[in-house]
């Protein structure tokens, strides 16, 4: 199900119409439909959506869907930076720097001496050697990359940052209704994306009473009925990990009175947070 890039820009236009305000988005046909079979049916099967070259999609916000359009395009997505009181969070996140703007011209590294003259320097040795050594020394050369290769690299990797406009639970819903869409469409690839991102966003936040509001609000979210499966056997993964990061800082969220309220209400999230908790008890 994989396509050259030639492929894709070559590809039929498809018009996607997005969400309630039925936003008009045009996308290379072959980019999405590469991503799952469903997908492909959908745009190239026989249905009346691929016949017209354009679907409808009401239940899906602009912002989701211009990540998932990006995720097609370059295997990746970018995510907003989670901001957090200065008083109240300690920044945990790793940055990768690039080098740095002032190296305007590729740099090649100095050749070894032997070399330094074209090779051509060869006396007492054979012919052979001086292959060799031409071959290593341009194997050696390095080039230094004045940006990444993708222009949106830097905006990939989630990342926390001190601020007052708290954007804590827009950038969980970020990843959660992403993955919800990848589910929708048989995604696997993204939805493993998606998990990754969201277990390292949660995993930068310190938690305390107050943000324990984002925490409920992601977990009612994803236990919605029409986001997420209820399984026969298991536990959805987005689910799993949204229980397992409940049962981790119970401490912190058991007592908020949002938490109490969806425990006394039931339903699946409650037996699933069960089945996460006992074997830590059971371990400890």
């Amino acid at each position: 199900m994989s396509s050259s890039f030639e492929t894709i820009v070559l590809s039929r236009l498809f018009k996607f119409i997005i969400g309630a305000d039925k936003v008009p988005i045009v996308v290379h046909e072959q980019a999405l439909a590469d991503l799952s079979t469903a997908l492909t049916t959908l745009m190239q099967g026989k249905m009346s959506e691929s016949l017209a070259g354009e679907a409808t999609w009401k239940d899906v916000d602009q912002e989701t869907f211009i990540r998932f359009i990006q995720f097609a395009y370059t295997g990746d997505y970018s995510v907003p930076v989670m901001i957090v009181k200065a008083s109240d969070q300690s920044l945990r996140h790793d940055t990768n720097e690039w080098p740095a703007a002032e190296a305007v011209e590729e740099s090649v590294e100095e050749q070894p001496a032997e070399v330094a003259s074209n090779g051509w320097g060869s006396f007492g040795r054979s012919k052979k050697q001086i292959l060799r050594d031409r071959s290593k020394a341009f194997k050696s050369l390095t080039y230094t990359l004045l940006k990444p290769r993708s222009n949106f690299a830097h905006t990939c990797d989630p990342a926390v940052s001190e601020g007052s406009n708290e954007n804590i639970g827009e950038v969980l819903l970020t990843h959660a209704s992403l993955y919800v869409l990848a589910e929708k469409w048989g995604v696997e690839s993204l939805k493993r994306l998606t998990l990754v991102k969201l277990h390292q966003t949660l995993s930068m936040l310190q938690l305390d009473g107050p943000k324990v509001t984002n925490i409920i609000k992601l977990a009612r979210y994803v236990y919605s009925e029409e986001n997420t499966p209820d399984l026969n056997t298991g536990i959805d993964e987005l689910r799993r990990l949204i229980c397992q990061y409940v049962a981790a800082n119970a401490e912190v969220i058991s007592e908020h009175p949002l938490f109490i309220k969806m425990i006394e209400e039931g339903g699946a999230f409650i037996r699933d947070l069960w089945k996460c908790v006992v074997p830590m008890y059971l371990t400890n």
